[in-house]
């Protein structure tokens, strides 16, 4: 495994001149801070600034979010305080840490304290002060569970024990030229199948779908009644990390020149049919439309039926899991074929909710049309297919998302498998509710108008 390094300035967030000499460190993949300033001469205090996207500074502020460090020769006697500034987001949450960079925990409530007044156009105003006596000197430190290349790399290579799984590499990241795998779940069957097509990690350090995927997948080879019923009535193409470069490089949001992958699938306008993406999409977006969407979406012998886009979205502790539908009911708005997808969409996230014990956000009553004049993937997939695929995207969030605890990577697997429950249940009318006036009681919190402002801010 090559590992991208930064220039030394970058690797060393430094050792100074105090009485403790605590060092650290973002030379590993997925690894990234800012400047550090010592705020004593004792080594107890650390301001750690988060950097932008690729030292970026021309990015929006909401686009400083990751943070991933390794602290070398940390106090083991007296309580070290680490105050991480320039965050790009003023919703409280939990940092994680691991003393061997593999198993995390949740600093405690008492432990890190979000600063109130958080201003995000004013990026000091925003800050996490963690205060703790740390077991051991050599300490990782992170914004969220890390989900960097190489553990994908091991998990789907324990996958490669299933004779349901096979693996191909569908092109070569950018700058770093490390290869971009996709797989596919499938068995033989008798039985005329469709396909779902998922991908995860457009933006870097959006982790969460990584555990996410390892419970769907997980459920999809599992021998058992509901991995024999999926792989009977679905072949499963999955691409597990988008955007390899911006996860190695420790970006949050954006690849290796500081794009935007979400909103950059390009074709063109005039295109009645546009299959393959314009030449001023970035290569990434290219790599996939040329290897797997576009061959999917024109393959009627095994039709797309299901197009998942997984992330997560900054978001208040309460905010569980959801989902951005498109178009709503109201015929006068909008065509049969957007209704039909609406009912599509709103079928699929009750089900994920239904199997996730209501742990899903209600969608709203009118999913709009907006997204029509952006460049989406979910748009790309409208354009060539209309209602026969159910293209949607799914919102992890880091917070307590409906349970009594900071979300767990287990708890996000257990969001896999309820995905993989409610493919199950697509095509059964048995699943529909037979009363649509309590459609939303299988939602354990009421509806959060604030959450579907504009989709381009998740």
């Amino acid at each position: 495994m090559k590992y991208y390094l930064r220039p030394l300035s970058f690797l060393l967030a430094c050792a100074f001149a105090t009485a403790h000499a605590t060092e650290f460190r973002t030379d590993f993949e997925s690894g990234s801070i800012g400047t550090v300033t010592p705020l004593d001469t004792e080594g107890l205090r650390w301001q750690l600034a988060l950097r932008d996207d690729n030292d970026d500074a021309s990015l929006p502020n909401n686009f400083r979010t990751w943070w991933y460090v390794r602290a070398l020769d940390i106090s083991t006697t007296q309580p070290t305080t680490l105050s991480f500034t320039r965050i790009g987001w003023n919703y409280d949450f939990r940092p994680v840490y691991s003393y061997d960079n593999k198993h995390w925990q949740y600093f405690a409530d008492d432990e890190a304290q979000f600063a109130p007044g958080c201003n995000v156009a004013v990026p000091d105003s925003c800050r996490m002060t963690i205060t703790k006596t740390f077991d051991r000197p050599e300490v990782w430190i992170a914004r969220t569970f890390p989900y960097p290349y190489s553990q994908m790399q091991d998990y789907v290579n324990t996958l490669f024990r299933s004779p349901y799984v096979f693996r191909r590499n569908i092109g070569m990241s950018p700058l770093l030229q490390l290869p971009i795998p996709a797989l596919t779940i499938s068995a033989p069957s008798q039985l005329p199948r469709q396909r779902v097509v998922i991908h995860a990690r457009t933006h870097p350090a959006e982790t969460g779908p990584s555990y996410v995927l390892e419970g769907l997948i997980d459920a999809a080879i599992r021998d058992d009644e509901l991995g024999r019923r999926l792989r009977s009535r679905y072949v499963f193409e999955i691409v597990p990390m988008h955007n390899v470069d911006g996860v190695q490089l420790g970006n949050y949001r954006t690849n290796a020149t500081s794009l935007n992958l979400e909103n950059r699938w390009f074709v063109e306008r005039y295109n009645h049919l546009p299959l393959y993406l314009m030449p001023t999409a970035p290569l990434e977006n290219r790599i996939l439309n040329h290897q797997v969407f576009a061959p999917l979406a024109i393959d009627q012998r095994m039709p797309t039926v299901l197009a998942l886009n997984l992330h997560s979205s900054n978001s208040a502790p309460n905010t569980q899991a959801f989902f951005f539908p498109h178009f709503g009911s109201d015929p006068v708005r909008y065509t049969p074929q957007q209704i039909a997808l609406w009912h599509k969409q709103l079928d699929f996230i009750r089900g994920t909710a239904l199997h996730y014990d209501g742990r899903v956000e209600q969608p709203p009553a009118d999913g709009g049309s907006g997204f029509l004049n952006s460049s989406f993937i979910e748009t790309w997939w409208w354009q060539l297919r209309q209602d026969q695929v159910n293209a949607i995207t799914l919102e992890t969030t880091y917070g307590r998302a409906g349970f009594d605890h900071w979300i767990t990577q287990d708890d996000l697997r257990e969001l896999g498998v309820a995905l993989a429950k409610a493919i199950d249940d697509m095509g059964r009318p048995a699943m529909r509710l037979a009363d649509p006036a309590r459609a939303n009681d299988v939602f354990r919190a009421p509806f959060k108008p604030e959450i579907y402002t504009d989709e381009l801010d998740h």
